[in-house]
């Protein structure tokens, strides 16, 4: 009896263990048929990320898209979809930036068409064009300067390449079929410096405008762009002894900048010039609308290691390295301001456009007391200011400079 007691309790626990092991494929399925197949980019600015790592700035991101886009989506993980771009290419993007869509057949493979390169009183522009809007990728190349383009889920049946000569900045446009579903597209510039590009959808065409950089490279009507950063409830980082905001002093030293350049000359236009909430995609949106010369954005910085100082400049393409350089240079000109670096590949939203040069401003530390003293002095505002003001316009003189030897060449 025994036996057969113990028998009935092992059968019963099998039993058991059985539901529980078939539970958890349920559960699985369940979860994937909630999943969506297909999303559409939306809302303000979706941008596509290399991976679902996060820090304070979120996840690494690849660049910005337009809207109207669909993606197949192959997992989720938290608020993020992991997107199949093609069949060896994934990226991430915020469910926030996306909205499920059903589809009753599965997007074909699209074979690209006719493009066209043409110029004019404004940018060149290079129209691409698709049977639908696909995703796409691209970033900046130095050395030579050259865009470049990827097109996901496509495959290049492109014979035809108009250039006309009206083009003043966009030298030439190629591609290569780079995987079965991946064609990539170079457009080989003019000018070493890059000036900013902008690409949208019109309709199934992608079309890419290509900024021409200024033939006069002093700062005399020159338009700049100037964002006070954080602002109304907003306020950044503290004094670590007066208890100053970040949010009042980057509109001080902003508008200290505004002034220097003004005096130089210089369209200047300000983000904000009073204490109110801009979320950062609308400063980014609206930067675009202006079409600016460049951008520079005005922060401090802050640490848990009180004796960490100095003045940092921040970019996110690489092609605008030279103007982040140039103007940390000159902030280091002033005496008693330590560096902390130039700092590439930063992932902080206003500088991550490409339709302008641009570069971050982390004048110094509001966490350590001897910068914070700096920071609250009237005379070191304007020293940064001019200190400022100064990489711009070594910036644009190095600008010629490449220009006069590559001409030489």
């Amino acid at each position: 009896m025994a036996f057969l007691h113990a028998f009935k309790q092992i059968k019963l626990l099998v039993s058991i263990l059985w539901l529980l092991c078939a539970a958890i494929p349920s559960q699985r399925a369940r979860a994937q048929s909630e999943m969506p197949l297909y999303v559409k980019t939306t809302g303000k600015l979706p941008q596509l990320a290399w991976s679902a790592g996060a820090d304070r700035l979120g996840s690494a991101k690849m660049g910005y898209m337009d809207t109207g886009i669909i993606l197949k989506v192959a997992d989720t993980l938290g608020s993020l979809y992991k997107i199949k771009l093609a069949a060896n290419r994934h990226a991430y993007i915020e469910k926030s930036l996306v909205t499920p869509i059903e589809m009753v057949m599965k997007p074909a493979v699209v074979t690209s068409e006719s493009w066209r390169v043409k110029g004019g009183d404004g940018p060149d522009s290079l129209t691409i064009n698709l049977g639908r809007k696909v995703a796409y990728q691209s970033w900046m190349e130095t050395q030579p300067s050259r865009i470049v383009l990827e097109l996901y889920g496509v495959q290049a049946n492109t014979n035809w390449i108009t250039q006309l000569r009206s083009a003043r900045e966009v030298a030439s446009v190629d591609y290569w079929q780079v995987e079965d579903d991946v064609v990539q597209v170079v457009i080989q510039l003019n000018h070493m410096q890059h000036y900013g590009y902008h690409i949208a959808y019109r309709g199934n065409q992608l079309l890419l405008t290509v900024r021409v950089p200024p033939q006069d490279k002093k700062l005399k009507d020159k338009l700049i762009v100037i964002d006070a950063g954080h602002g109304g409830t907003n306020i950044g980082a503290r004094g670590s002894t007066s208890g100053i905001l970040e949010k009042d002093y980057t509109l001080l030293f902003a508008k200290a900048l505004e002034k220097a350049l003004k005096e130089k000359g210089a369209r200047v236009l300000m983000v904000r010039d009073k204490d109110t909430l801009i979320d950062n995609k609308d400063r980014v949106l609206w930067t675009i609308a202006q079409n600016p010369d460049l951008f520079i954005s005005i922060h401090f910085n802050s640490s848990g290691r009180k004796e960490v100082r100095g003045t940092s400049t921040y970019y996110k393409n690489v092609a605008f390295k030279p103007l982040a350089t140039s103007i940390l240079n000159q902030l280091l000109e002033i005496n008693d301001l330590q560096e902390f670096g130039l700092v590439g590949s930063f992932n902080f939203q206003p500088v991550q456009p490409t339709e302008y040069p641009s570069c971050l401003v982390e004048v110094a530390f509001l966490s350590n007391p001897d910068d914070e003293k700096m920071v609250m002095n009237m005379d070191f505002r304007n020293k940064v200011a001019k200190q400022i003001k100064l990489g711009i316009q070594d910036w644009f003189d190095r600008i010629r400079e490449l220009e006069v030897a590559g001409q030489k060449n």
